[in-house]
């Protein structure tokens, strides 16, 4: 029993020392919202480790900050996951209030069980819904290294984290056999240690955030090239406008295999997603029609159907991406300029 302990103690610390380098990894250079994310994640599994085997004893006041910050890992897992597979991150109140009663039921879950329960229940539904961006994200993402990861990620972190939240919402952990807890070291360790070495050679461009209405043309070959110009010159001939559109549509219509299509909208364009290309298209469009005269008595959300879009709160966000304002600022501004430039004119 003190070998296995002590094997336990290793492993604990190995993946201790994993989950700094990959922190500090992620919080050297230059640091954004994604990379943050990332490492805060790591720091705080730091905890985790030490408070979720019996065999480090602890200072009661030190053990309640650790637990307290490893309260912490499962929406830090959310968010970072979200950062990871979604390139612009909108949070709802539902996940923020949903985030804060995770947090602040850890306190509570030695008072009854069903708070526990609760708990457990609150975090299970925020891994779903981080499962579902998971998988709905995958056909329209462009990053070949990034879709790759998805599998990864499906079936060994949500599998571990669904593991360890079922065995918190037991309380099997309080009669746990010493070898599991071990067991649990060693998959976090190797969890870590696989991402470590997964991020360190990746593309930069998979932490990078683009910012908002922008795109960065990659350097391409010239074969990419001119299936990048293919791509865009049936895009603007008004592919974009069939409802629904994919990247296996695309590829279809252009007699081209989805892999490159993928790589010559991402490295030949700078779009890390196929919904944010279609909808520079949309937008465009929408800017001619809310300049129109013609179309001044219709409503934005009339245009936003027109353009493809199925609410208005989507078209909003997608117009303020792209022009850095709304449409009703965009058509104010407009119509302002052209009262102006009319007062003007002899």
């Amino acid at each position: 029993m003190p070998d296995l302990a002590m094997f336990d103690i290793f492993l604990r610390g190995a993946a201790l020392g994993a989950l700094i380098l990959c922190a500090c990894l992620f919080l050297s250079g230059r640091v954004n919202r994604k990379g943050l994310s990332v490492a805060t994640l790591c720091l705080c599994l730091c905890p985790y480790l030490i408070v979720s085997t019996p065999d480090i004893p602890l200072h009661p006041m030190a053990q309640t900050v650790l637990i307290w910050a490893a309260s912490l890992v499962p929406v830090l897992l959310y968010w970072a996951a979200l950062e990871l597979f979604q390139d612009q991150v909108d949070v709802r109140p539902w996940q923020i209030s949903l985030a804060v009663f995770v947090v602040a039921s850890a306190w509570l879950a030695h008072l009854h069980i069903w708070i526990a329960a609760l708990r457990g229940v609150a975090v299970l539904v925020l891994l779903f819904h981080m499962l579902s961006v998971v998988i709905r994200g995958d056909t329209d993402d462009l990053i070949a290294q990034r879709r790759r990861f998805r599998r990864w990620f499906l079936v060994w972190v949500l599998g571990l984290a669904s593991v360890i939240t079922a065995v918190e919402i037991l309380q099997l952990d309080r009669t746990m056999p010493r070898g599991l807890f071990a067991l649990q070291a060693g998959a976090i360790f190797l969890s870590a240690a696989a991402f470590l070495v997964w991020s360190a050679y990746l593309r930069p461009d998979i932490w990078r955030i683009t910012p908002r209405g922008a795109s960065e043309n990659a350097p391409t070959n010239p074969t990419q090239a001119a299936l990048a110009q293919r791509i865009q010159q049936a895009m603007e001939q008004g592919l974009w406008r069939h409802e629904g559109l994919t990247v296996a549509q695309l590829a279809a219509h252009l007699h081209t295999p989805e892999h490159r299509i993928r790589a010559a909208i991402n490295q030949g364009m700078g779009h890390r997603n196929f919904p944010s290309y279609v909808n520079t298209f949309r937008i465009t469009e929408a800017q001619k029609l809310l300049t129109e005269p013609e179309m001044e008595a219709r409503t934005v959300l009339s245009i936003a159907f027109d353009v493809g879009f199925s609410s208005l709160g989507p078209f909003n966000r997608a117009f303020r991406d792209q022009t850095g304002t709304t449409p009703t600022a965009f058509r104010k501004q407009h119509l302002e300029r052209t009262i102006r430039l009319n007062a003007s004119s002899p």
